[in-house]
Order: C-alpha cells, then structure tokens, then sequence
C-alpha cells in the first residue's frame, strides 16, 4: 500500500489514503483496485482465487498493523489503543474508498471519508491525556504475521 514507508507513522497513514484518492481519480486508472475489484464481482471465483485475495487483504492489515505499533512504539499512538482492531478500521476505509469510488466518482468524498477516519488518530491522542477512557489493547495476532 502506497504510502506505508513514510517515516512518519500518522503521515503514511494519511499518504496511502491520499494515494487511494489520487489513484482512484485517475481516469487513466479502473475505478477501484484489483483485491477489491475483483472480491466484489466475483464472489464465486474458486477457492484459489478467495484465498489470494484473503492473502492480500491479511498482507495490507499487517502492514497497516506494523505502522501502527511504530507509532505506539514513538509514542505517537497511545499503547492502551488495539493497534490490530485500529489496523483493520483503517484497512475497512482504504477498501472503502475503493467501493465507495465505484459508485460516485468524487474525490472531495473520499477525502471527507479519510479525513474522519484519522480523526480516530486525533481522538486517541486526546485519549492519551486521559487514561480512564482508552480502550484496553488486546493481543491479537493475525494469520500474516503468524
């Protein structure tokens, strides 16, 4: 996912919706990506195929994943946040942006909806002064990084 190998941890979250964005609005480009593309107009495409795409998608949590604990690990993100549920959120908005892309060919929508996504970033760090109401992290782990 571009964007991902941004130093700054909140700024590679942002860039890859960015690049979601700039791509998506490219009318040289298909609306859409291939995972997603491809996991909604062919639900029923075998089991080869459903597993690649779950592959991919467990490919693009774990990096999201890993960006997140790096943050945690700067202190840029609160620890007591669940980084993996965080990761899966905002893996949720990147495929959503290509959904959502699909059907209104608006790039000021999909940065409102980036735009509201990081504000979870903006919440934890409030979160962050107030430690009464963060959310407990939990262990979890994923396939990929298995």
């Amino acid at each position: 996912m571009a964007g991902l190998a941004d130093p700054d941890p909140r700024r590679a979250i942002e860039r890859m919706f960015d690049s979601i964005t700039r791509r998506t609005s490219d009318p040289k480009f298909p609306r859409g990506c291939f995972i997603t593309n491809t996991s909604l107009e062919c639900p029923a495409s075998g089991d080869e195929i459903t597993r690649k795409i779950a592959e991919a998608i467990g490919q693009q949590e774990s990096a999201i994943y890993r960006v997140l604990r790096r943050a945690q690990a700067e202190g840029s993100l609160a620890s007591t946040l669940d980084a993996r549920a965080l990761a899966r959120f905002f893996l949720g908005v990147a495929q959503g942006l290509n959904v959502v892309n699909k059907a209104v060919a608006d790039p000021e929508v999909l940065k409102d909806m980036a735009g509201v996504a990081m504000s979870i970033w903006d919440k934890a760090d409030r979160t962050r002064e107030s430690p009464s109401k963060a959310r407990p992290r939990r262990a979890r782990q994923s396939a990929a990084d298995a």
